[in-house]
């Protein structure tokens, strides 16, 4: 008679065994320090979904010394920014003096005057999307060193995703793993968009949790070199109130490169209910319309048309300036890794240039 107890015991220690691993799965999973939302909704028309409540304070960021400042092998993106693409990027056109006047020289300030208004407190939301972390390595580690430099303000940053519409177990664990790491991604609880709602929910988000320590919120975008310093200095003697500041199009809004807003303007934003019609179009126009119709009574708009501009080696219409100068603010549309380099070399030390571009 064949006796059957080999093969049950073989098979209870692979059931065994199989448990055993979706349990520290599940365990690894739970305890992990994300920034991923718990809930979504189940109809398919209602793409925005509620703002995220995972984070209840912004925190300090501190450097850490012994992270490398070059990009990580396991936030390497599937579709990696090309390395040249064919194009060679020389030096940004440099002046030691804009061949325009800033706002504040316009009123008869000029830039080392600046100095003599209190410090300011900021927080810039930096838009980004998943699979970007090669661009996030490289903007966090030159914002860290802004913030090490700073003299007087404070400035926070974080990046701002939504929820990738593909979002595979590999992703979500590379995105774990950085914010882990770095701890400066919020994920907010809507489907990863540009221009159908993510505006009012950033927004709604900041407001929940920067517990008014800052005077001003910012938004900006993944492929524009904020210079704190000299943010921070332009924004020291303008209004801690009903503040609508950045590049003005004709139109009467600031444009997605910079858009600054007082931070009670944001608390307003955040107790408005989610319309669509008021949200969906390009983020930057919508954000203007909507103070338009809400605030505009007591809404004090300020348009810096000279030290926030594109690239000057963007030969199209968007280019706004020839050249850079020391006392530049933002300069945007700098789309490929190879294009920072030339910015670096002009505002951050160049040590950390060569560190990280030895990569490319």
């Amino acid at each position: 008679m064949v006796s059957y107890y080999p093969s049950i015991l073989i098979i209870l220690i692979c059931l065994l065994t199989v448990t055993l691993f979706y349990l520290e799965f599940d365990n690894i999973t739970s305890t992990a320090q994300t920034v991923f939302t718990s809930s979504s909704s189940s109809n398919e028309n209602n793409t925005i979904l509620t703002y995220s409540t995972t984070l209840k304070k912004i925190p300090i960021q501190t450097p850490n010394p012994t992270q490398s400042s070059k990009p990580s092998s396991k936030f390497k993106s599937k579709n990696p920014i090309p390395k040249e693409n064919n194009i060679k990027y020389g030096p940004i056109p440099f002046r030691g003096k804009m061949e325009c006047k800033s706002y504040h020289e316009k009123k008869g300030i000029p830039f080392k005057k600046l100095w003599n208004w209190p410090p300011v407190q900021i927080f810039i939301g930096i838009w980004t999307v998943a699979d970007k972390f090669e661009i996030r390595n490289l903007i966090r580690t030159l914002n860290i060193i802004q913030k090490m430099n700073l003299v007087g303000d404070k400035v926070d940053f974080k990046f701002i995703l939504g929820i990738p519409p593909e979002f595979t177990p590999e992703l979500e664990s590379q995105l774990s793993i950085e914010n882990n790491t770095y701890g400066d991604l919020i994920m907010l609880n809507n489907i990863e968009n540009m221009n159908h709602g993510k505006s009012y929910y950033y927004w709604k988000w900041v407001a929940e949790y920067s517990d008014m320590q800052y005077d001003y919120v910012i938004k900006t975008d993944d492929d524009a070199f904020v210079h704190f310093q000299n943010l921070a200095l332009n924004l020291r003697p303008l209004p801690r109130k009903n503040l609508y500041y950045g590049l003005e199009n004709r139109d009467i809004f600031m444009y997605g490169e910079l858009e600054t807003l007082s931070v009670d303007q944001v608390h307003m934003i955040a107790t408005s209910s989610f319309n669509q019609t008021e949200w969906y179009g390009h983020e930057d126009r919508m954000l203007g319309s909507w103070l338009l119709n809400h605030v505009n009574s007591t809404l004090i708009r300020i348009s810096e048309n000279c030290l926030i501009f594109n690239d000057p080696r963007t030969k199209n219409r968007f280019s706004r300036r020839p050249w850079a100068s020391p006392n530049s603010i933002v300069i945007h549309r700098i789309k490929e890794i190879p294009a920072w380099k030339s910015v670096i070399d002009l505002y951050i030390p160049k040590i950390i240039s060569s560190k990280f571009f030895s990569e490319f």
